[in-house]
């Protein structure tokens, strides 16, 4: 994910009240292996389509370290866009953000610090699904 593409998706999708609905970890495997991957499902609102819910997609690979902590009920729900931030080239994406308010952690160790659903990883993409009625 590359700034321009997290800017896209900050700007394509209101996160508060969203919902994440899967979380699925896999090992790649043979010779063009990324390492683990995490793929991650989050009912979203479009914002210029009238705040629409839609699926869209976290792939994350590369991912060397998580948290994922239980939820309070059937799936985690955002009340904040999640956190993208880079150390010692990292990637680091939070779900739990509401925690930091708007300051940002000071390192990777404070990234994981409290959040109950939390990625680092080499690098990742993310792509809109096909709505979950059509």
């Amino acid at each position: 994910m590359t700034e321009d593409g997290i800017a896209a998706l900050l700007a394509r999708y209101e996160f508060g009240d969203s919902c994440v609905r899967r979380v699925m970890l896999d090992q790649e495997f043979g010779p063009q292996a990324r390492g683990r991957v995490v793929r991650l499902v989050i009912d979203a609102r479009v914002v210029d389509e009238g705040l629409r819910w839609e699926p869209v997609c976290l792939d994350l690979f590369g991912v060397e370290r998580f948290r994922i902590d239980e939820s309070g009920g059937f799936a985690w729900v955002l009340y904040d866009p999640p956190q993208f931030t880079r150390f010692d080239g990292v990637l680091q994406v939070d779900l739990c953000a509401e925690r930091f308010g708007n300051l940002h952690p000071r390192n990777a160790q404070e990234a994981f610090e409290g959040s109950e659903l939390v990625f680092a990883a080499a690098g990742g993409s993310w792509s809109a699904l096909q709505p979950w009625g059509s």
